[in-house]
C-alpha cells in the first residue's frame, strides 16, 4: 500500500498515485490519502500554472499551506491574498474564485475526506468527470454563530505565524514553540498550528491525533520503527495516532500542523489551557 495509515512518513508532490488535471493541464491535484486508504482527512499535493482562474466551493473544510508562488482569492467578503509559508483557510460551502498570478504550489488537508463529502471515492469522481457526470460538490455553510473571531469558520481567511501572539513552549532550551491558529472551540474540525523548532533539538513524541505537517522552513530528520528520513520544506509529513517518532532539528524549522481529532477532543480541553 502507498499509504499506510499506521506508519510515520514523508510525502512529496512526486510520490501521489491518484491525480486530476484540468484547465488544459494548468491544474493539478494529486492525492496522498484519502478515506479509502484509511485517513481522517483528505491529504493532497495542489499544482496551479500563472494564469489560472476559476470559482470554486467546497463540500468540505479545507487548510491550503501554501509552498511556493502566490494567490489571490475574491470572495462576498473581500479580496485575500497567500504566499509562502501562509495558511488559507477555506470553509465549506463558502463561494470564491482563485486568480492564480504565479506558479503556484499547496499542500491541502481537508476534512471530512474526499468520499465522505461527496459520496464518491476520489478515483471513481475522476472516472465520473471524464464522462461528464460529476456528482454534486454543494454544501451549505455554516451559521453566523461562531462568526467575527481572529479565527473565523465562516468565512476564507489568511493566517501567517506572525499573526499569533499565543505561543506554547515546548521546550525552551531548544526554542520549540507551538502556536495555535484554531481548534474545536473556535469551530474547526480540524487542530491547526504553526510550529517552531531550533536547530539541534531533538523530540520524541507521541500524538493522541493522526497529524498533517508541512514543513515550511529548515528540514528535520524522523525515526520511527526502525526507519529514517529527512523531510523539506514544501513536503508533507504524516504522523498517525499513538505512533511514537523521534525528531531531530539540522536546522533552524518551521512547519504547519494540521491534525483530527482537534486538541481539545484528544485531551479533554483546548489548547493553551492546562
Amino acid at each position: 500500500m502507498f499509504f499506510d495509515p499506521t506508519v510515520v512518513a514523508r510525502y512529496t508532490a512526486e510520490d501521489v498515485r491518484q491525480t486530476h488535471t484540468f484547465h488544459d493541464g494548468e491544474a493539478f491535484v494529486g492525492y496522498v490519502a484519502d478515506r479509502r486508504e484509511g485517513s481522517p482527512m483528505g491529504l493532497a499535493f495542489v499544482h496551479f500554472e500563472a494564469g489560472v482562474n476559476f470559482d470554486f466551493s467546497w463540500p468540505y473544510d479545507e487548510l491550503s499551506v501554501v509552498t511556493e508562488g502566490r494567490l489571490t482569492v475574491r470572495t462576498s467578503e473581500g479580496v485575500i491574498s497567500a504566499g509562502p509559508g501562509q495558511i488559507l483557510n477555506q470553509p465549506r460551502g463558502v463561494p470564491g474564485t482563485f486568480e492564480i498570478e504565479e506558479r503556484l504550489r499547496m499542500v491541502c488537508v481537508h476534512h471530512p475526506t474526499f468520499q465522505e463529502a461527496v459520496g464518491v471515492s476520489v478515483e471513481e469522481f475522476g472516472a465520473l468527470s471524464e464522462r461528464g457526470e460529476e456528482p454534486d460538490m454543494s454544501a451549505s455553510p455554516r451559521g453566523p454563530e461562531r462568526s467575527g473571531g481572529f479565527f473565523d469558520p465562516t468565512i476564507m481567511q489568511v493566517f501567517d505565524s506572525d499573526d499569533l501572539t499565543e505561543w506554547v513552549t515546548v521546550d525552551e532550551d531548544s526554542r520549540a514553540y507551538v502556536g495555535y491558529v484554531a481548534d474545536r472551540e473556535q469551530g474547526s474540525p480540524m487542530g491547526i498550528a504553526f510550529s517552531r523548532f531550533g536547530r539541534g533539538g531533538v523530540f520524541d513524541l507521541v500524538f493522541p491525533y493522526d497529524e498533517a505537517a508541512v514543513i515550511t522552513k529548515g528540514r528535520v530528520t524522523v525515526e520511527s520503527a526502525g526507519s529514517s528520513f529527512t523531510v523539506l520544506p514544501g513536503e508533507l509529513l504524516y504522523m498517525p495516532a499513538n505512533t511514537s517518532a523521534v525528531f531531530r532539528l539540522e536546522e533552524d524549522t518551521e512547519a504547519v500542523g494540521v491534525h483530527h481529532p482537534t486538541f481539545e477532543e484528544a485531551f479533554g480541553h483546548p489548547p493553551h489551557r492546562a
